[in-house]
């Protein structure tokens, strides 16, 4: 949760939750700017001058996550309280990372422009067990409190 869009809220932020090694795209808002010399790299794309990626360089991801949240809100839940926003957020976040590329389709803005667009679909939740049984591998699996699943090691590491 963040308290205000401020220039010193979005640092905070950034800084507690990115790496300094990162690569940080961004929008042309000054905070990011002036945050931006904090990181390995920094590139900004311009919106009001019509530029939305350059090569690598987009925040599409970024904008993209944001409206699947807005779309989750309106249609799923209705309301997401402060107090439990991070765990909504991390519901939200979960969905978003277990999808994959299924293809691609021609398709055409409203002003008749031919763009392609990607389709999703998302990972089945038998075909994410073998990844997860992977690590499993002579560990003990025990479920958590929060319903999650706790590996815990058999063998004793000393040193």
């Amino acid at each position: 949760m963040i308290e205000d869009l401020s220039e010193s809220e979005a640092d905070r932020v950034l800084t507690e939750t990115v790496d300094p090694k990162a690569h940080l795209m961004s929008d042309e808002w000054k905070a990011f700017v002036l945050i931006g010399t904090a990181f390995a790299a920094h590139d900004t794309v311009h919106h009001k001058a019509r530029e939305y990626a350059r090569g690598p360089v987009h925040i599409n991801s970024a904008e993209g996550f944001n409206d699947r949240v807005r779309r989750t809100v309106s249609g799923v839940f209705h309301h997401i309280s402060p107090h439990h926003a991070d765990l909504y957020f991390n519901e939200i976040g979960f969905r978003w990372s277990q999808r994959v590329v299924t293809g691609q389709a021609p398709r055409r803005t409203r002003k008749g422009r031919p763009v392609t667009k990607t389709l999703w679909a998302r990972i089945p939740p038998a075909l994410q067990l073998p990844a997860v049984f992977r690590f499993a591998v002579g560990r003990e699996m025990r479920r958590t409190k929060a319903g999650g699943i706790d590996l815990v090691s058999k063998v004793a590491v000393f040193g």
